[in-house]
């Protein structure tokens, strides 16, 4: 259902300091409504669901109805609270309506900063294209109060349950405001707006209808996005919601920490730049596909990256350092994964590292609670880390700025913001996760890359999969060439030798600067020609493509 915008000169306030807008006064003849919305909230444990408590429903949008005819009298978005008042003609008879629709303000009373939905439905109804009016049309999860008459000014509380799962839908919705409110208080500039967030949870019996998927633009045709009345950009993902039981079965309503994982997804997505969708970058920078990678083993640097900083960001949301999935194992046995940042036993000793997504979690979590004071101004830091654009003067850079966006890369921007004793203990705690020291000797090593002077040309083998596996981003598929550029032209060749398809790569600083990815070319020859590429250190990365044998195949490389 598409937001409404405001009906006759009635207004719904949120008393959390908003203005009235259009009237709203009280007389004689009008009842005040106090509308307080909630919902009940199950908390999830390490082993199993446990009690169930009732939480206020955070800025979802309510509506005020004339019980008769079914007009809308007042709507608008509740406070922090979950309440909002208005005035309606004493007498009336009138039921209100709460949707798991929320939007999140910003420090501009004029703007907000995000805004979002739990839409009733599977995603693929948005697949490959759709409109915004059959957008808008997907109905959002909502509870709607009995009819009771205004006949004195009051207090209405509506409530979303958990026995008819309406109140799931709900505490997707609370744990988008909370994601929201940590990346808005961490950004702490007052000026970063997100795109609008739609998560698709269906409680359907068929299991074609259930998937979890992390955020993606929404596509109105072959070559523009779909975009909201606002303007801003519209993202679109699915979460579990198969609540049978039966064996192999999952829902996500109660999983807080995989849903914030999720959500942090978002700001990695591609279009996510800037709220309206007019650039095609991604607000944090991501070298590799937004894809799923395992918290136990490593994986490509870059990949791995955005995989433990989502993690981090999903437990310091919460303050809470456990990540719980819960789901039903193939034999029927309810089960609950944890993945606890606050200890150094999840990764094995053998797989610790700077490229495996656990160990970047865990390290990250143990560097904010324990070196940088567990607080906001901690998390600022991190995050200004993650956003910086600093270049230095041999062609390279903190994060953004950096030959390979990666976690040694990020942690320069760290060790340029905090003191020499502060980075001292940093450094002790990435140790225990088996993470090296990211000093300038670190990054001539081979550990991330082959250092190459140009022209150059060579060979290298990487582990591929048979396509069924879906494997893609271990550690041993892939490859970069690091390689100082010193203007003009460039041309990079890339050959397999053993019948395997390999994608080639250029990054540099501001991330990807060009690739070769086309499925038309698969176990052919590719080709980068860069007429004039700026000065700089580049990495050419081979990594597997559209493979279709599992082993170790062959490449051979030319950068000139």
């Amino acid at each position: 259902m598409p937001i409404r915008t405001w009906r006759f000169a009635l207004a719904l306030l949120a008393v959390a300091g908003l203005t009235a807008c259009g009237g709203g006064s009280s007389t004689s003849s009008d009842a005040q409504i106090t509308i307080q919305a909630q919902f009940e909230k199950v908390a999830l444990t390490p082993t199993g669901f446990g009690a169930t408590t009732t939480l206020p429903a955070r800025y979802c949008y309510a509506e005020v109805c004339d019980a008769s005819t079914g007009a809308v009298l007042a709507a608008d978005y509740l406070g922090s609270a979950g309440t909002g008042t208005t005035y309606v003609a004493r007498g009336s008879q009138v039921y209100v309506n709460v949707y798991a629709r929320y939007q999140v303000p910003s420090a501009d009373p004029n703007s907000f900063f995000l805004r979002g939905s739990v839409k009733n439905s599977p995603l693929y109804v948005t697949q490959p294209t759709i409109g915004s009016g059959a957008f808008g049309n997907i109905p959002d999860w909502y509870v709607t109060s009995n009819t009771f008459t205004a006949n004195q000014d009051g207090t209405l509380t509506v409530t979303a349950l958990a026995s008819n799962r309406i109140a799931g839908a709900f505490n997707i919705a609370d744990q988008a405001v909370t994601f929201a409110t940590a990346v808005r208080d961490m950004d702490g500039t007052g000026t970063l707006r997100l795109p609008n967030l739609h998560t698709f949870w269906t409680t359907s019996l068929n299991p074609a209808d259930q998937t979890r998927t992390y955020p993606e633009v929404t596509w109105a045709s072959a070559t523009s996005i779909l975009t909201s009345s606002s303007g801003r950009a519209l993202f679109s993902h699915q979460v579990e919601g198969l609540g049978t039981g039966a064996a192999n079965t999952e829902t996500d309503e109660w999983d807080d920490g995989v849903l914030q994982e999720t959500f942090a997804r978002l700001l990695f997505a591609d279009y996510s730049y800037k709220p309206d969708g007019s650039s095609a970058l991604s607000l944090l920078r991501r070298d590799n596909d937004n894809r799923y990678v395992s918290r136990y083993t490593p994986s490509e640097s870059t990949a791995a990256f955005v995989a433990g900083f989502s993690d981090f960001l999903s437990a310091a949301a919460r303050n809470t350092p456990q990540i719980l999935d819960s789901y039903v194992d193939g034999s029927g046995v309810a089960r609950v994964d944890a993945f606890d940042l606050a200890s150094h036993a999840m990764v094995s000793a053998a797989n610790k590292g700077a490229f495996t997504r656990g160990s970047i979690a865990v390290s990250l979590w143990g560097m904010w609670k324990n070196d940088l004071g567990g607080g906001q101004a901690g998390l600022h830091t991190l995050w200004q880390a993650v956003t910086s654009s600093t270049a230095y003067a041999d062609g390279t850079g903190e994060y953004e700025q950096a030959t390979l966006g990666c976690y040694p890369s990020y942690l320069l921007g760290v060790a340029n913001r905090v003191t020499s004793p502060t980075w001292n203990a940093i450094l002790g705690e990435l140790a225990l996760e088996a993470v090296p020291d990211p000093s300038p000797a670190y990054f001539n090593t081979n550990a991330l890359w082959l250092t190459v002077g140009v022209p150059f040309s060579g060979s290298g083998s990487l582990q591929t999969y048979d396509a069924s596996q879906a494997r893609y981003y271990d550690w041993n598929q892939s490859q970069a060439y690091r390689f100082t550029h010193l203007g003009g032209a460039r041309t990079i060749t890339l050959t397999p030798t053993g019948g395997q398809d390999f994608f080639v790569e250029l990054l540099g600083p501001g991330g990807l600067w060009a690739s070769n990815t086309d499925s038309t070319l698969a176990g052919q020859t590719r080709t980068l020609s860069l007429s004039n590429l700026p000065a700089g250190v580049y990495a050419v990365r081979v990594r597997a493509g559209y493979t279709s044998a599992t082993g170790t195949y062959g490449y051979t490389i030319s950068i000139n």
